[in-house]
């Protein structure tokens, strides 16, 4: 379980990297939009570009900063790209949710 990899894993300064690169790729309302439309499965690319109302290159400038922060995993749908959330990054986020509720 994440939550307990959270709370148990030492910060060392490449796990403090990691985290900053996350965080850093979340701290966008873009981003933090793409996230939430992945939190419910895999998506499409096109859909993607269509729900955000963005051009294509500000869309693949997202999705790969995102990628690159390892939030998100490209896969080959047929002809299409389609994107999903990393594992873990899906119960980050319910973490997160919980905190701001509780």
């Amino acid at each position: 379980m994440v939550h307990d990899r959270l709370t148990s894993a030492p910060m060392n300064e490449e796990r403090i990297h990691r985290w900053v690169e996350v965080f850093s790729a979340l701290a966008s309302e873009p981003r933090l939009r793409i996230v939430g439309m992945l939190k419910g499965g895999k998506v499409e690319c096109q859909e993607i570009l269509e729900r955000l109302e963005l051009s294509q290159p500000a869309v693949s400038y997202h999705l790969g900063k995102l990628e690159h922060a390892g939030v998100l995993k490209k896969e080959r749908s047929g002809v299409r790209n389609c994107y999903r959330l990393s594992d873990g990054i899906s119960e980050l986020i319910d973490i997160i949710n919980e905190k701001e509720d509780g």
